[in-house]
């Protein structure tokens, strides 16, 4: 009777082992290949670069959001101050460029209008010159008429020295000018020229301090739900302080559990197709990036049985696009 007893006892448990694996293979491998998992997706959190004022915060947790979407505007006052010390730099260095150019054009003025006045007393003394010259040449015409017989040859009088005199000093006094002009419009480009490379250096400077400023605001890099905000606005915040946490709308990974040896013959960057274990039309393609321990499945994962069953884990990455839900069961082929 004690052997009969201890046989049914033995037999018992040969029957729960059988029946453990059972269950294992029967509700947890599934069929053909496949194996379960779960979406997964990363809480993402957004940090200042720097130290600042929050001024403004345009999101609250629970509220969905968009990639590119504004959710805080901060400001610093070392760098508006830096903004501002340019900005007027840049102003006046631009100012002094306007009345240098204006300046030499003065100048090149002054000397044509004083150029003008001087040639002008030129061409009057050559007019007036030409004038008695014009006189005496009809005085001679009429006491030549009268003696016929004495005509002289015409030869160059102390009159036509002094008009060929005062063309060459007019012609001079205009080539004069024109130097001067030149050399005032060459020595003006030169300290232009000084003053854009100083205004050009300062401007990539106000550029990159001006992009600082852009980055002090925080956007959405893509879409998700506000988890958490951190801050409030007026407070003061130290560089890389946490600002805000978003949790993705869509899952960007799977953590996948494989029962046997197949997880073994599964090479990192293999391909996997991923499906919804309710809705089989909502589909991906994975990529397998990393294997982890054995350990028990997520409660979501177990079957209403007092058997737990196991797997080893395996991470794989989903496209952003997916229409899967976070912490969705789905299965893995």
């Amino acid at each position: 009777m004690k052997n009969q007893k201890i046989s049914g006892f033995y037999l018992f448990i040969a029957l729960l082992f059988v029946g453990m694996l059972f269950v294992n293979f029967k509700f947890f491998k599934g069929s053909s290949g496949t194996n379960i998992g779960i979406t997964d997706a990363n809480v993402y959190k957004i940090s200042s670069e720097k130290s600042g004022l929050i001024k403004n915060i345009r999101v609250v947790p629970g509220q969905e959001i968009k990639a590119g979407d504004l959710l805080v505007e901060m400001e610093n006052n070392l760098l508006e101050m830096d903004l501002a010390k340019l900005q007027t730099k840049i102003a006046a260095l631009k100012k002094e460029k306007v009345e240098k150019a204006t300046l030499v054009q003065s100048k090149i003025d002054y000397l044509q209008a004083e150029g003008g006045i001087q040639v002008g007393e030129f061409e009057s003394e050559i007019e007036q010159i030409k004038s008695e010259l014009e006189l005496n040449h009809k005085l001679t015409q009429q006491f030549t008429a009268a003696n016929t017989g004495n005509i002289t040859p015409a030869e160059v009088s102390p009159h036509d020295l002094k008009i060929k005199s005062l063309e060459e000093k007019k012609e001079l006094y205009h080539q004069s000018v024109n130097i001067k002009s030149k050399e005032l419009v060459k020595d003006n480009a030169s300290e232009l020229l000084v003053l854009e490379n100083e205004i050009n250096l300062l401007k990539r400077e106000l550029d990159l301090l001006q992009d600082e400023k852009r980055k002090l605001n925080k956007y959405a890099v893509s879409s998700g739900v506000v988890e958490s905000v951190f801050v409030k606005s007026g407070e003061q915040i130290e560089a890389y302080a946490p600002i805000i946490s978003i949790n993705p709308v869509h899952p960007s990974s799977v953590v996948g559990y494989m029962v046997g040896a197949k997880a073994r013959e599964i090479p990192i960057g293999a391909k996997l197709i991923v499906s919804s274990y309710d809705k089989k039309h909502i589909t991906t393609t994975g990529e397998v990036i990393g294997f982890g321990a054995v350990t028990e499945l997520p409660e979501l994962l177990q079957k209403a049985t007092a058997v737990k069953a196991f797997g080893q884990e395996v991470f794989i990455k989903i496209p952003e696009n997916n229409q899967f839900a976070n912490g969705e069961k789905v299965l893995i082929r």
